[in-house]
This record gives C-alpha cells, sequence and structure tokens, in this order.
C-alpha cells in the first residue's frame, strides 16, 4: 500500500477507536481498571504503538476480574498505562471484556 493509504488506513483506526472508546464511556458501567503490565504488539497506527493491556477490572457493583485489552497508545499518553497504575474506566455493558479508560465521554 502506498504512502496515501498508510495514512488513510491509520486514520481510520485512530478514528474507530475513538468512536469505540467514546460510546462505552457514554453508555459504560462505572468501573476501576488496575494495569497489571503491558506488552508492545509491534504494530503501528499513525507512529503509536498498538499494546496489549493486562487489566483486572473491578466494577462499581460487583467482583473484580481480567481482561486483555488493546488500545493505540499515543506518546503522550504512556506514562498513565504503567504496570501497577488504577485509572477509571467504563465496561461496555453487552461485553464486560471491552473497556474504555476515563470516566466521561471525551467527544
Amino acid at each position: 500500500m502506498g504512502p496515501f493509504g498508510d495514512a488513510l488506513a491509520d486514520r481510520q483506526a485512530l478514528e474507530s477507536q475513538a468512536l469505540e472508546q467514546n460510546r462505552i464511556l457514554s453508555v459504560g458501567a462505572a468501573a476501576t481498571a488496575y494495569i497489571r503490565g503491558h506488552a508492545d504488539t509491534g504494530e503501528r497506527a499513525a507512529g503509536n504503538p498498538i499494546w496489549v493491556l493486562e487489566v483486572d477490572v473491578t466494577p462499581a457493583d460487583g467482583e473484580p476480574y481480567r481482561v486483555r485489552h488493546r488500545e493505540i497508545v499515543s506518546a503522550a499518553a504512556m506514562g498513565a498505562y504503567y504496570a501497577g497504575s488504577s485509572i477509571p474506566c467504563r465496561i461496555d455493558r453487552a461485553d464486560p471484556g471491552r473497556i474504555a479508560f476515563g470516566d466521561r465521554p471525551f467527544m
């Protein structure tokens, strides 16, 4: 694929992730995410690494469970995902394995 195709694919990947995260943040159940660790997949989107994070999710009204969460992580946000950190998140009510970091929509 040429440079324009790569740029378009990267933009679509970023937009798709943002829309899905915003959807979960809009309708999801409140929870806390404890980052156990992450691995860089070696893939990139718009120059940003794609990570798989190992996360313990504790719903506001339930027992903790573990998920493997895949996310495009910008260089500016990398410091927020260090092992041992706890951050607010929202859980997709239809699929509790899908989460979005944050506590409210950003778009």
